[in-house]
């Protein structure tokens, strides 16, 4: 089984310097690391031999980021699943190792999650299903294959995973975390914080985009997104 990770970044090089020295060491196998650049104001850090860079000229929102990783993935070679990483997250020892096996042993595996920030779901079927796994999310190229990339409408920021996993589990792939503990480094998210207004406002654009496309999703069965269109302002 071959995986591929993509590690998405956005300047913050301290953190994705820690990020690369820790969860590429720690992931209980090797794979082919591929660095997203969502338009960084110096050149993206080159500490980690990476199997490929692309490096937006000017800010890119994360939907467009991830669809920009998919294509360089699918460019590269035949992976048969993508990890996308965050570059303020730091994953438990044999994460990478965790996912492939379970990946393998459950049946239409859509999107795995390392257990981060929300309560547990109970144990079904022996694992912990969920409709949304957040954190840094394992992803089947079957998943890829079947409803394309991001949607990419939600940009610059917001609800694009849940989106994807709605639509992963209409098309009838199982979503659900396994069990660990990863740690969140990155931004102070508290009341009154700079990054809590910017998340708010974007939250409440996205909130309108998902409505927009329950009727596409739920009535016109319309799934599939092209991660070689980009319909953002964020271009």
């Amino acid at each position: 089984m071959k995986v591929a990770v993509i590690l998405l970044t956005q300047n913050r090089n301290d953190l994705t310097t820690k990020v690369c020295q820790t969860n590429f060491y720690n992931a209980g196998i090797d794979a082919d690391c591929y660095l997203i650049d969502n338009g960084s104001d110096h050149v993206p850090i080159t500490i980690y031999n990476f199997a490929g860079v692309n490096a937006s000229y000017g800010k890119r929102g994360i939907a467009a980021g991830v669809n920009a990783g998919i294509k360089l993935v699918k460019s590269k070679g035949n992976y048969d699943g993508i990890v996308l990483m965050a570059n303020d997250i730091l994953m438990p020892d044999n994460w990478l190792s965790d996912f492939m096996y379970y990946s393998i042993n459950v049946p239409k595996t859509g999107i795995i999650g390392i257990h981060c920030v929300e309560a547990l779901p109970p144990l079904v079927d022996g694992i912990h299903k969920t409709h949304t796994p957040f954190g840094n999310n394992y992803i089947s190229m079957e998943l890829i294959d079947t409803i394309g990339g991001y949607n990419t409408d939600y940009d610059p920021y917001g609800m694009q995973d849940s989106d994807y996993a709605e639509r992963a589990i209409l098309a009838g792939f199982t979503n659900y975390y396994i069990q660990g503990t990863s740690e969140h480094i990155g931004h102070d998210v508290g009341n009154g914080t700079e990054y809590r207004r910017m998340k708010d406002e974007s939250l409440a654009k996205a909130q309108a985009v998902w409505e927009k496309y329950q009727i596409v999703y739920h009535v016109e069965k319309n799934l599939y997104r092209d991660i070689y269109e980009d319909t953002s302002n964020n271009k």
